[in-house]
């Protein structure tokens, strides 16, 4: 019987795939990221990170994952693509989620013919939405918008910037790793909001997705 804080993910899937789906996971877990930080962080509206790991969007385009390399600050798309010895053949899988209080633990089988299952990749992660975090997510926040008011009456914004870009400011004012892609993405959200003018604006660019710019009007 399935536990109530346990989730599985089915999909057919390429060994290839699932072989860049992990380099993905394991990169953004180093980071200390959530999927839709990294989403954030890759200019999309939704978290699309979130939809590879559930398996509910298949394969991996060049541009994601060139994206997902700038996102992640790597000079080399080569730690994100599997070598030749990967063969490209499909099988069933699922991955099993399963929600802790203090951290999240993810494991990935392969589903044989027979139903017999094989281990492929187990990791685990913090679990950002602890309780243990809110204060400390509060104090960041608060100092990730005080960084971006002044950012923002800076000549920053007057040209589109991107989420990476904004981040890498804010977290180069602070000195530390205190500051989240959450917070930024947060204090951003907020700057967009404003009633009056002159207020950041949230545009969809072809080549780096959203970005933000500074209107009058």
């Amino acid at each position: 019987m399935k536990e109530e804080n346990t989730i599985i993910f089915r999909a057919h899937m390429s060994s290839f795939n699932v072989a860049i789906l992990y380099r993905f996971m394991i990169k953004r877990i180093s980071k200390g990221y959530s999927s839709s930080e990294t989403s954030f962080l890759m200019g999309y509206n939704s978290d699309l990170i979130k939809k590879k790991e559930d398996l509910k969007n298949i394969g991996f385009s060049l541009e994601e994952i060139h994206l997902f390399k700038n996102a992640m600050e790597e000079r080399s798309l080569k730690t994100f693509l599997p070598g030749q010895e990967i063969q490209k053949q499909s099988s069933d899988y699922c991955l099993i989620k399963k929600t802790e209080p203090s951290q999240i633990q993810l494991k990935m089988l392969r589903i044989a013919p027979d139903n017999s299952e094989e281990l492929i990749f187990q990791l685990q992660e913090e679990n950002l939405a602890y309780a243990t975090y809110e204060l400390a997510d509060a104090e960041s926040l608060a100092e990730a918008k005080a960084i971006l008011n002044v950012l923002f009456e800076s000549r920053l914004f007057f040209s589109p910037q991107i989420p990476l870009v904004i981040y890498q400011r804010c977290r180069s004012a602070v000195g530390n790793d205190g500051i989240s892609p959450r917070h930024v993405q947060a204090a951003l959200l907020e700057l967009t909001k404003k009633k009056d003018f002159p207020k950041l604006k949230r545009i969809r660019s072809n080549d780096y997705g959203c970005m933000y710019e500074k209107v009058f009007e």
